[in-house]
């Protein structure tokens, strides 16, 4: 029956996906060592920004993101679209004319403040480093032409356990799918907006020639491939917030689901036959399951083990993690359609 032979190839080429993303992401280490990669000194021409819509909702993690770059010692300011209460914070209020998405708060700041010279780190207001090494570790990916870079993502616990728990995936597809373009600094699956790292004069190169997009981040990554930028991953672990509830988990990986409207208009079959193939042998499509490769089992093992970790993480039971993954994919499958409304959820 040829819809068998369908999902048979469908599972093959998806776990033929993972393996290639495991294999490379292990090259990439091999090859960029971190004791090689970090330096005595953290550079001095940086500027940590934090992008935040400022409203009441986002205000404790925005609290909670300045008081980790302050114990860390960085220089930071907050681009937002309302006032905040807060003292000796530099905030920058975005004009009514220029706001409406992260996209144009960022285009506003970047033909207004950005200078060519200086490195870029950009946050969410909910997310901080861990540690200041990616400031050590820009010298040395600076001299072999990499001007883009992410940190590894690491969630932190919400009001919701299970959200949570499915949030474990993002780390693992930090250590793997991601760090695996990063080996030839091509970012086929896009980049985080958390711990953006981005030098002045590509950021002004780049950003305001790109179409505006929910997802942002991804086709930032688009446009770099285009200009011959190269990327990097480096050592730092990212501590972003994980949704509060499952109806913010479904509505964050709706906004997500947008990167297939922007891989199509910029041509990336990878990401598209990536996502394509691994919805498809995801538990939406359990039924179809023993009609798959054996391989397949590679793909399985994969998301069981990232599933697992974030339940232990979590505390909660594997199997209440492995039915919320499903609104993970629903959420992404609903995000398909085009949408220019950037999503804020509830970050208290």
């Amino acid at each position: 029956m040829w819809i068998w032979n369908l999902f048979w190839w469908v599972g093959l080429v998806f776990s033929l996906f993972v393996m290639f993303n495991l294999a490379t992401s292990l090259l990439y280490t091999v090859i960029h060592p971190v004791r090689r990669r970090i330096e005595k000194e953290r550079i001095s021409n940086y500027l940590v920004v934090v992008v935040t819509v400022g409203s009441q909702s986002v205000l404790p993690s925005l609290r909670e993101v300045i008081e980790h770059l302050r114990k860390l010692n960085l220089k930071f300011v907050v681009v937002s679209s309302n006032p905040l209460p807060f003292e000796g914070v530099s905030v920058l209020i975005v004009p009514k004319s220029e706001d409406g998405t992260k996209y144009r708060a960022i285009r506003w700041f970047v033909k207004n403040y950005a200078r060519d010279d200086t490195w870029y780190v950009f946050l969410d207001d909910d997310s901080y480093p861990l540690d200041d090494n990616f400031l050590r570790e820009i010298p040395y990916w600076e001299r072999r032409g990499r001007l883009i870079g992410n940190g590894l993502v690491v969630p932190r616990l919400g009001r919701s356990r299970i959200a949570y728990a499915v949030d474990w995936v993002r780390y693992f597809d930090g250590l793997t799918r991601y760090r695996s373009t990063h080996l030839l600094g091509l970012p086929i699956y896009g980049l985080h907006g958390e711990l953006l790292i981005i030098r002045g004069d590509v950021l002004k190169r780049l950003w305001p020639s790109m179409p505006e997009s929910v997802t942002e981040d991804f086709m930032l990554a688009m446009f770099a491939i285009r200009h011959g930028i190269k990327t990097f991953q480096v050592s730092t672990r990212v501590s972003i917030k994980s949704p509060n509830s499952l109806r913010d988990l479904f509505r964050q990986r709706r906004r997500w689901g947008h990167v297939v409207v922007d891989a199509i208009r910029t041509g990336n079959v990878v990401v598209i036959a990536f996502l394509a193939t691994g919805i498809l042998s995801s538990p939406l499509f359990a039924w179809a399951w023993p009609h798959t490769s054996v391989i397949s089992i590679v793909a399985g093992a994969y998301y069981m083990t990232a599933y697992l970790y974030g339940s232990i993480k979590a505390r909660v039971n594997p199997i209440a993690t492995f039915l919320a993954s499903l609104v993970d994919l629903t959420g992404l499958l609903s995000g398909t359609t085009r949408q220019m409304r950037f999503t804020v959820i509830d970050k208290t």
